[in-house]
């Protein structure tokens, strides 16, 4: 294994030459979300369903999409309210994560999946299937082969595939429908996808659903979700966290929500859903948003050595044939020599300029990664955050509950710190907060 953490070598195997995924994501990711996905295909299959699926992700598409991601996060504020009311202590995780099942499936299927009202069988088995991904390096052999994953697979993907085999279909019938009475409604990305495979193999008339669309398109919405659950929900939950320790940063960004929204928060979700692109004028939101993903990455890639590939970094040379080339974002986001005062939370650095000490490194902000193969779902990430922060931050005060969690449990973790955070990250298949972030929430008063 070669560990990067110059962002001028990284770039070099991500940008300069993006190098393919190394084999350990497709053991680790395949029998999550399949064979067909866009994390681990390669070469031309890849090329030819990113380039399908392209189009729905894009920054103008994300906007035609915001009224249905405000009536989900609307349903989460709901959520938040039973448990204001309640007192208790939850998991803020694990909401965040059905928050992001249910706007996954209304931008691609145009479908409630209600993961945040009742027990999605969909959501149930996907959960499952990540309780039982193996660690890397897990010193635990019996946890590693125990021969009862593999059963456990098996059941889980026919029932996420049959799951979604039907949804697809319902909305391959929605969508020729929705044809032949000219609606006008926002297309779901899946439909973008399917017009774009359609057009391009010449079946721009089928009647029936494509096998080989259906195959790849039940892969990807797997990949969506497993994107979610790692970037979404996680970094939903890191802002809140560090917004609870830093009063003055979440001041500010109270201040910018009630001068782009008004004070009065009982409009804001029909201002967002009339204007969309208010969403741009949040620079200091999306600053927190930065920051937070900055200091909690979820995820790094892995590329495979090449023979014809040296990396050159501060005057050497290192050859990568036969080698694992693992950028590591979280070390990369926290080197002194890049970030000033790099474990301090501070939005600023993003709204610095060029020649400011503050303003970052090219390429040593790398959450969704660089070059052809990065993130196709940061404009999605981007704009559900930032809708997540304008309908909840002015009206609840979450707050980290780990001692209550211990209480609960009867079991002091209190040494269980990482800089003395209780919320540090955790592998589960992604990087997670710790015991899924427990919670407590109030409403406030403003």
């Amino acid at each position: 294994m070669l560990i990067l953490l110059d962002p001028a070598a990284a770039n070099q195997i991500t940008v300069q030459h993006s190098l393919p995924k190394h084999s350990t994501a497709q053991a680790f990711l395949n029998p999550l979300i399949g064979k067909k996905n866009l994390v681990t295909l390669e070469g031309k299959e890849w090329k030819m369903w990113r380039g399908v699926f392209n189009p729905g992700f894009a920054s103008s598409h994300m906007m035609s999409l915001v009224g249905g991601m405000v009536s989900d996060v609307l349903h989460f504020t709901e959520v938040l309210s039973e448990y204001a009311a309640k007192g208790s202590v939850f998991e803020l995780e694990d909401a965040a994560t059905r928050l992001t099942v249910d706007i996954i499936g209304r931008v691609v299927l145009d479908m409630s999946l209600q993961a945040q009202t009742s027990e999605n069988e969909l959501f149930k088995a996907f959960r499952d299937q990540v309780k039982w991904m193996p660690l890397l390096n897990d010193p635990n052999l019996f946890r590693k082969y125990n021969p009862m994953k593999f059963i456990v697979y098996r059941k889980n993907t026919r029932t996420m595939n049959r799951y979604l085999d039907k949804l697809l279909e319902q909305r391959f019938l929605t969508r020729r429908r929705d044809e032949k009475t000219a609606s006008k409604r926002s297309k779901p990305i899946i439909d973008l996808a399917l017009d774009t495979y359609l057009k391009e193999t010449g079946q721009s008339g089928a009647v029936a659903l494509p096998t080989q669309f259906k195959r790849s398109a039940i892969d990807q919405f797997k990949t969506f979700l497993f994107a979610g659950h790692d970037t979404t929900s996680s970094t939903a939950c890191y802002i809140v966290h560090l917004l609870s320790k830093h009063p003055a940063v979440l001041d500010k960004v109270c201040q910018e929500h009630d001068e782009v929204y008004g004070s009065d928060t009982s409009k804001t979700a029909e201002l967002v859903t009339e204007d969309p692109r208010s969403l741009n004028r949040l620079p200091y939101s999306m600053a927190v948003i930065k920051e937070a993903l900055r200091l909690y990455p979820p995820v790094s890639t892995a590329r495979r050595g090449d023979p014809n590939t040296q990396i050159h970094s501060n005057g050497k040379e290192y050859p990568t044939e036969g080698f694992m080339l693992w950028p590591v974002a979280y070390a990369i986001h926290r080197q002194p020599e890049l970030w000033p005062t790099p474990e301090e939370f501070i939005p600023e650095r993003f709204l610095a300029k060029e020649g400011d000490p503050l303003f970052p490194p090219k390429g040593a902000w790398r959450p969704f990664e660089y070059g052809p193969r990065n993130c196709i779902g940061q404009e999605l990430a981007y704009t559900e955050l930032k809708i997540f922060m304008v309908l909840t931050l002015r009206d609840f005060d979450i707050r980290p509950a780990y001692e209550d969690r211990d209480k609960l449990d009867g079991e002091d973790r209190s040494a269980f710190t990482l800089d003395g955070d209780r919320a540090y990250q955790v592998l589960v298949a992604t990087g997670k907060p710790a015991l899924g972030y427990p919670a407590k929430v109030s409403k406030r008063s403003r």
